[in-house]
């Protein structure tokens, strides 16, 4: 996966409360204390909703996690429930994703692009993707039973994934709601969204965290990208929380380092029409490059990682990263 070294700017650890005053509710999500690459890491949802008698219905439960993680295919979803009514009482139950064809009733759309929609990436600035499960039991949901009294059912989702290689640093997403009734207003209020987001961690890797919970300074076009492709490197002046040295230049200029076979390096730091960068929009440059090319390396090099930082055209305005270091950004894993 891309690292991309950003400025320090610290999110909530929730996006939502987890408890929102509708039928349905999320209670709690408990996170793995100390969760590591490339293993196996277990994740309870804690949920709350009430049921009766004439509103039946599938549950649809989304995850957001990194796109890097492929969750559809790396991750296995069993629930738990505890209700008086003894149908809604299920033990282990797996949960299967929902088929791309399959559409949420309330919007028209596949589950997965409905709850993009809905619900955003949560606080995320790195690629992100949200996958749909679906229970195997219809339960009973809505507000209150023939009796007039609620009746709760508790329910625990269990999941379990393998985490990438990469020490991390992502706001998780949940949500949920009847995979019947959708999004529609009777069952699922408009402004009582049932989602919530807490921080997990990944660490025990070799490389740097990548944090996709940090406004970024820079980005790559295309978003995954190999040393041997051309792909462009982005700047921005400033973002929500950040205002760089650089805001309001009249030109902005490329330096880079490589690293390559084995520990050799190279750097370009001219200040000439190879490391001029275009200016694309307001406070936004880009320069496309070719590693090999851009940094005039021999033929057969295997280039190991990039860094590259931004300056003025007199070169005594820099911008690196917070602890002034440079910008690092290493090739795509996909």
């Amino acid at each position: 996966m891309k690292f991309l070294k950003n400025y320090r700017f610290w999110l909530a650890t929730l996006v939502l409360p987890f408890t929102v005053v509708t039928c349905m509710t999320i209670e709690d999500i408990i996170h793995p204390d100390d969760a590591q690459v490339d293993s196996e890491i277990t994740i309870q949802v804690k949920l709350k909703f009430v049921s009766e008698t004439d509103r039946q219905s599938k549950l649809a439960f989304g995850i957001l996690a990194p796109k890097s993680w492929n969750i559809a295919n790396n991750a296995t979803l069993t629930l738990n429930t505890t209700a008086q009514y003894a149908p809604s009482q299920v033990t282990d139950e797996p949960m299967t994703v929902i088929p791309a064809a399959q559409l949420n009733p309330s919007t028209g759309t596949p589950w997965a692009a409905s709850f993009q929609s809905r619900f955003g990436l949560l606080g995320n600035y790195g690629p992100m993707e949200w996958v749909v499960f679906e229970s195997q039991t219809d339960f009973l949901v809505h507000d209150t039973a023939d009796d007039g009294k609620q009746k709760e059912i508790d329910g625990v989702v269990t999941i379990k994934l393998t985490t990438g290689p990469d020490n991390m640093k992502v706001n998780m997403g949940y949500a949920y709601c009847g995979k019947t009734y959708g999004f529609t207003a009777d069952e699922y209020p408009e402004d009582r969204d049932v989602v919530a987001s807490k921080v997990l961690e990944v660490s025990g890797g070799a490389g740097p965290v990548v944090d996709f919970t940090t406004v970024s300074l820079i980005s790559t076009t295309p978003q995954a990208f190999g040393y041997g492709d051309i792909f462009a490197i982005n700047f921005v002046e400033e973002t929500e929380s950040t205002t760089t040295p650089l805001k309001g230049a009249d030109k902005v200029y490329l330096w880079g380092k490589v690293v390559y076979d084995g520990g050799e390096e190279k750097v370009v730091d001219a200040i000439d029409a190879k490391t001029l960068m275009e200016k694309i929009g307001d406070g936004a440059w880009q320069r496309y490059i070719y590693p090999r090319d851009f940094f005039d390396l021999p033929a057969g090099a295997v280039i190991t990682a990039t860094y590259f930082h931004f300056s003025d055209e007199s070169g005594s305005i820099v911008v690196r990263n917070n602890d002034d270091e440079d910008f690092m950004i290493v090739e795509s894993a996909e």
